[in-house]
């Protein structure tokens, strides 16, 4: 590599990593501070937060945002761009800088549902499934 692409290379790395940086801190700010607020009042409705269906659902969504920020990063845009306006799929064709901005957008939400599978996944496995809601007084059909 030569000292002038370095640079170059600086700048696509930040690109990734400082929103995903922001991802992990605002996951983990949001998992320390807001989380157990809204754990007192959704009460039987957190299961639905930490069933099996929702983590599943939530590896999907890692892999596309994973699939976004290598097809859109500043390294891969210009091909990314030229592949988009052959095929035209949008009726405004899109920009460099728009690709670039869905990529630092999926490098956000990519720390911030990082934060959540890890809380997800690190308590047991019996917490961990869909259980049904209190009926409140009503009797089961």
């Amino acid at each position: 590599m030569e000292w002038s692409e370095q640079p170059q290379t600086l700048r696509t790395l930040a690109e990734i990593f400082v929103p995903l940086a922001v991802g992990l801190v605002q996951g983990v700010l949001l998992t320390k501070l807001v989380m157990p607020h809204l754990r007192e009042r959704a009460g039987g409705l957190m299961g639905v937060v930490h069933s099996r269906a929702n983590t599943v659902f939530s590896l999907l969504q890692l892999a596309v945002l994973l699939g976004v920020v290598a097809t859109c990063n500043a390294a891969s845009a210009p091909q990314t761009l030229e592949w988009l306006q052959a095929r035209d799929l949008f009726p405004v064709p899109p920009s460099l800088l728009a690709l670039r901005i869905v990529a630092a957008l999926a490098a956000y939400l990519i720390g911030a549902n990082l934060v959540h599978l890890t809380t997800v996944l690190s308590r047991d496995a019996a917490s961990n499934t869909l259980q049904p809601l209190p009926l409140k007084g009503r009797r089961p059909r």
